[in-house]
């Protein structure tokens, strides 16, 4: 008797294992984000994760993150929405590194935050009216106006560049198809590494349609939005919310934080020149406040005051 029940057992254990391995092997064949990969900055400067649903969760998001806007807009001789200045920004600090994408008449998407090429380039004219073997040889100018060296990049590029060094941003510009930038994305296996901005909730359903694994910056300002995106059916775990340029609503930190998505504070404009001439105490309170992320114009000073 007492081998008998040792045997069935054995056959018991037998069977739930392997039940849990077919369990196991159709688990990893699906998007589920709730399987985790613990996510940290690397002490070089670099942000990297195998599973961007963890890093940017309320659980195991890190403090204080700085999302340089446009890479580098203030900086002499580092022009925005260009690889080199990435690089800069990355040996001053880890930061989210947000920028914008045009489309060449050629259908190659590529880094660019103006419809045309005067303010930012050595060119002149509307850039989908260019080739991109046209835009790629001009020269990048910083914001004082002066010619540097650089050219602006493709998006396959920064993307392939950014693998194991940062996380992006992705602000994709009128006349871009989404479709176009999620072929992009998933040719260079760099979901996990990328956060699109959308400017509305009927453009996150859009987005989550074509994508429902990438993840969305979408608007949440105030309560009546944030019931909206809670209403969307949209899963927090690929939401993070833009929270505007403004002073935020009470208690709009603490409700976000209840529906399992982190906030990020831009500061562009006038916060950030109250920055400048108050201190930058001015914006990081927005941390204490309970942002996750800062976006701002000045990363590299406010990476500063608050590691000082």
């Amino acid at each position: 008797m007492p081998l008998l029940i040792f045997s069935k057992l054995v056959l018991c254990i037998a069977i739930c294992t392997l039940m849990a391995c077919d369990f196991n092997s159709e688990q990893q064949t699906n998007f589920n984000p709730s399987e985790t990969v613990f996510a940290k900055g690397d002490p070089n400067h670099y942000y990297h994760t195998e599973n961007i649903y963890q890093f940017f969760s309320p659980v195991h998001a890190l403090e204080n993150m700085v999302s340089a806007h446009r890479g580098s807009r203030y900086y002499d001789g580092w022009p925005e929405n260009c690889l080199e200045s990435f690089e800069f920004i990355l040996e001053n600090l880890p930061a989210v590194l947000e920028m914008d994408l045009r489309l060449s008449s050629d259908s190659i998407v590529f880094l660019l935050h103006d419809e045309t090429l005067d303010r930012t380039t050595t060119g002149s004219g509307h850039a989908n009216q260019k080739s991109f073997e046209n835009i790629s040889s001009l020269q990048l100018l910083d914001h004082f106006g002066d010619t540097t060296d650089y050219n602006p990049p493709m998006l396959r590029e920064v993307l392939g560049w950014s693998e194991g060094k940062a996380i992006l941003k992705l602000d994709i510009k009128r006349n871009v198809p989404f479709e176009l930038v999620i072929d992009e994305i998933r040719k260079a296996d760099a979901v996990h590494r990328v956060m699109v901005i959308v400017y509305s909730l009927n453009a996150a359903r859009v987005f989550h349609r074509l994508a429902p694994d990438m993840v969305m910056s979408i608007p949440i300002r105030n309560m009546e939005e944030l019931e909206a995106v809670r209403d969307s059916g949209i899963p927090p775990d690929v939401i993070v919310a833009f929270t505007g340029t403004r002073e935020t609503a009470p208690n709009l930190f603490e409700e976000l934080n209840e529906m399992g998505i982190i906030a990020i504070q831009g500061t562009l404009g006038n916060l950030d020149r109250r920055a400048k001439s108050k201190g930058f105490d001015a914006i990081a309170k927005y941390f204490r406040k309970g942002a996750h992320i800062i976006a701002t114009d000045y990363p590299i000073e406010l990476y500063s005051f608050i590691n000082n």
